[in-house]
């Protein structure tokens, strides 16, 4: 008897709460938070449709746009080592369990890019400006030794 008062009560307390409190909330999203690293800003995610909508909701704030993928069909992966160095070899952006998709905003300039996952590591050169740069990896067919689009 008392459990049916106490929760007729909860029920009762709960339903005067406005609904507008629960609106103003508004639902979750599943947003990457942005990261500076040496002066570089950039974000980190893509991992479910929220994260990979958000992306590339900013992408045009990034002229580095990176999408690291398990082979050519496109399942991604999110383990990859990735490192930015300069052309003097100065690491500019070193990330940790880097993907599925990676936007970095760079100084114009040429990069080397080391990106490893899997005992495999693929280096690529690509030089920046103010357009947008993308580049997708692919574990499977694709060729490490390949330095990809040169400018």
């Amino acid at each position: 008897m008392q459990r049916t008062f106490a929760s007729a009560a909860l029920v009762l307390a709960l339903g005067a709460i406005p609904a507008v409190a629960f609106a103003q909330a508004g639902p979750a999203q599943s947003s990457p938070a942005p990261h500076q690293q040496n002066g570089i800003n950039y974000i980190n995610g893509g991992v479910g449709q929220e994260e990979q909508s958000a992306m590339r909701a900013v992408r045009s704030d990034y002229n580095l746009q990176l999408t690291f993928a398990t082979n050519q069909t496109g399942a991604f992966r999110s383990d990859v080592q990735l490192d930015i160095a300069d052309t003097k070899g100065n690491t500019v952006l070193s990330v940790h369990n880097a993907g599925p998709m990676l936007f970095a905003q760079l100084p114009a300039g040429t990069y080397h890019i080391s990106a490893a996952a899997e005992g495999k590591t693929f280096k690529r050169t690509v030089k920046l400006g103010k357009s947008a740069r993308e580049m997708t990896l692919h574990w499977e067919n694709d060729s490490p030794d390949d330095p990809g689009a040169q400018d």
